[in-house]
């Protein structure tokens, strides 16, 4: 027992030595340094800006609107062609017709 009342406070010291430096090994091994950390913030920033640049070039609600009356007014347009291509492709089946007629009954 004047072994251990003799010794104590060194191993006490010891025992605190090995768990402080178990606690640092983990600490170190859980959590980034400083310098990873701002190398980490600065790709981080640089990823942000990009993103925001990008987010920049992007039509926004005007934009889409202004597109969607353009659209309205196009198919507009493609509705009112619609009756005169039906008519030239009544007129190009006549004429094909005729020319298959023409060559049917020896005419060149």
């Amino acid at each position: 027992m004047d072994f251990i009342l003799e010794w104590y406070k060194a191993f006490l010291t010891v025992g605190i030595a090995i768990v402080g430096a178990g606690a640092l090994a983990w600490l170190r091994s859980t959590f980034v340094t400083k310098a990873l950390h701002e190398i980490g913030y600065k790709s981080l920033e640089s990823r942000l800006s990009a993103v925001e640049k990008t987010i920049e070039d992007l039509p926004n609600t005007e934009d889409l609107h202004e597109l969607d009356k353009r659209l309205i007014e196009v198919s507009g347009k493609i509705d009112g062609l619609n009756p005169q291509l039906a008519d030239l492709k009544r007129l190009t089946d006549l004429l094909m017709e005729n020319e298959l007629r023409g060559t049917r009954n020896g005419d060149s």
